[in-house]
């Protein structure tokens, strides 16, 4: 934060003529009241942090030259601001915030892969990995060469995920493996 305000600061001078002071000041901004709002948020009954974090949300619609909002709007608007500036800055993100595939926007997705059998069809969880999220649920090819269509590979006393059948769900059930069987 304090990167920032120097920056915006510096971008006055005639030494500093190629620092963008508006860019600098909005993310400065936008920076305070993001930490002011999540100081308020852990301290609930502090209002005057929650008062200056709806200040530094209503300084920020200013700045972006936008309508004023409600308080909690105003604050709310700190965060979606923040996440478009993030955007702006990785480019890599392979998903949404809030992909369809849950993955919160990594493109990974914590899976649970291997369950170990205890008889009765009793299936516990054993191993779990991030894998690859599609952006949707997904569905599993009918005619996958490894599980054959089931989803699921077993070796005794073990029942694992299949990922070479995945297919995301707005795709066609089937697909162009071939079975083992052709």
């Amino acid at each position: 934060m304090l990167d920032t305000y120097a920056w915006a600061n510096l971008g006055r001078s005639p030494r500093f003529p190629a620092v963008d002071v508006a860019s600098e000041q909005r993310l400065h901004i936008m920076t305070r009241g993001l930490l002011l709002d999540w100081a308020a948020t852990a301290a609930p009954t502090d209002n005057a942090t929650a008062a200056a974090a709806t200040n530094a949300g209503h300084a920020l619609r200013a700045f972006d030259r936008r309508s004023t909002l409600s308080d909690p709007r105003a604050r709310a608007y700190l965060l979606d601001a923040f996440r478009d500036f993030d955007d702006q800055d990785e480019d890599v993100d392979p998903h949404p915030h809030d992909c369809a595939g849950r993955c919160a926007g990594t493109g990974e997705v914590l899976t649970v892969l291997t369950w170990e059998h205890h008889g009765d069809d009793i299936y516990t969880a054993v191993h779990q990995e991030p894998i690859l999220c599609y952006g949707a649920p997904t569905t599993h090819a009918l005619d996958c060469a490894t599980c054959e269509g089931h989803g699921f590979t077993y070796t005794p006393g073990y029942r694992e995920l299949c990922l070479d059948g995945r297919i995301p769900a707005s795709e066609p059930a089937t697909s162009s493996v071939v079975p083992r069987n052709a």
